[in-house]
């Protein structure tokens, strides 16, 4: 007797199909050419939607693209938890999801946002008091966190335990891979756009050349995870990722818009700020004059070493955010985790390796770039100074003063 599953197909002809998948390099040709042609047209449609955000609204517009992005993957992989649990007759769980998000993307966002919320106008009006207010919000978040805890343990149920405690678990594992991972993307952008666009960047491109290699070429299986993913289509996209990110990182330093620290919302197009060491700053005409001094900077850079690192780990490790994506979805059955983009499934399965490249280029740049080149931001020292007493102030005022005296800036 032979099983059948949900859909109808037998259960010993799944194991076949999982056992010998199709290449893409195999597939039917006419099958090929339209997939290739559906997921190439909404890459182009996403690629060019999010170069219109990053340009035209900036941090402001990321930051809220970003928030969109992380809602819509938190809602797909708990849609995945409702739907296989067989125990949603029990009240409070959606609004509890929905309540620790929102809990959680406030702290995080808050932490993040904190010291870039109030622009200079808005400072000198308001005064310095209102940033008091905002040191606090942690302590805030904290609170309502805490009320959703008492919440939960209230409504436990005798004979559902088990039940409870797994959807509890289940949503703190999702809002630390999505929330709390997806808020690093935020800071890195405040500190230059090129922090963010340039991973962003990496990551599509590996994930194009891989799919275009292995579409190609590709005839060795990589990872049983991942059937159609080759080697052929793993190491091509790896060579072409390193020689993208030297050449896009090249083209965004040569633009302040990309490579100045942002401190507010106000949308600046062509922002002023010292120039980095990082970057060569050629203006463009001077590299179409192929001028000797110009190409001798546009070959050597000091950021190579870091673009290296970023492009290395976006071929090789940030892959496996994928595999891992690939992974949970064989666990709870299913193709996509969505069906929001034509060729490409849901949100999460565009966003699995982003949110891992996005956390390792904050802790690489906070550790090697950050700490290094580590000066006081005026802005920070203000606002600590003026939350300090009154005789604190008279005190650091009558020093302050002596040390300008005595390096002769003050008469």
């Amino acid at each position: 007797m032979t099983v059948r599953s949900r859909k109808g197909t037998p259960k010993s002809a799944e194991k076949q199909v999982a056992e010998a998948p199709t290449l893409l390099v195999d597939a039917p040709s006419s099958s090929k050419l339209q997939s290739f042609i559906t997921r190439a047209s909404w890459s182009l449609v996403m690629i060019f939607s999010f170069l219109f955000v990053v340009i035209y609204l900036q941090q402001l517009g990321c930051s809220v693209l970003v928030f969109i992005l992380q809602a819509f993957m938190y809602r797909e992989l708990i849609s995945i938890q409702m739907v296989e649990s067989s125990e949603t007759h029990l009240p409070g769980f959606r609004f509890m999801y929905l309540y620790w998000f929102l809990i959680v993307s406030l702290y995080m966002y808050g932490t993040t946002l904190e010291p870039h919320f109030l622009m200079h106008n808005l400072k000198h009006q308001l005064g310095f008091k209102i940033s008091a207010h905002l040191s606090e919000f942690p302590m805030y978040c904290f609170l309502l966190y805490a009320g959703g805890l008492m919440a939960f343990v209230l409504q436990l149920k005798k004979d559902h335990y088990k039940y409870q405690f797994k959807q509890f678990a289940y949503c703190h594992v999702t809002l630390l891979v999505i929330v709390v991972q997806s808020s690093f993307l935020v800071s890195n952008m405040f500190e230059g756009m090129i922090w963010f666009l340039l991973p962003v960047s990496l990551v599509i491109c590996n994930d194009i050349w891989a799919y275009l290699f292995g579409f190609c070429f590709g005839r060795t299986p990589l990872i049983e995870l991942s059937p159609k993913k080759t080697w052929e289509g793993f190491i091509g996209g790896f060579f072409s990722t390193i020689v993208w990110g030297f050449l896009f990182s090249r083209l965004l330093g040569m633009f302040t818009l990309m490579t100045c620290q942002k401190r507010g919302f106000q949308v600046l197009y062509w922002p002023e700020c010292p120039p980095q060491h990082l970057f060569s700053y050629v203006p463009i005409h001077q590299v179409f004059a192929f001028a000797p001094q110009s190409l001798e900077d546009m070959l050597i850079q000091p950021m190579d070493e870091h673009v290296l690192w970023f492009a290395i780990f976006a071929s090789i490790v940030a892959p496996f955010g994928g595999f891992f994506a690939s992974g949970f979805k064989r666990a709870f059955k299913i193709k996509d985790f969505g069906d929001s983009i034509p060729g490409h499934g849901g949100i999460t399965d565009r966003m699995d390796c982003q949110i891992l490249m996005g956390m390792f280029v904050h802790v690489y740049f906070q550790g090697r770039i950050a700490m290094k080149n580590s000066s006081a931001d005026p802005e920070v020292v203000l606002r600590m100074l003026f939350e300090l007493g009154a005789q604190d102030k008279l005190e650091i005022f009558k020093r302050f003063g002596a040390g300008l005296q005595k390096e002769g800036l003050l008469n």
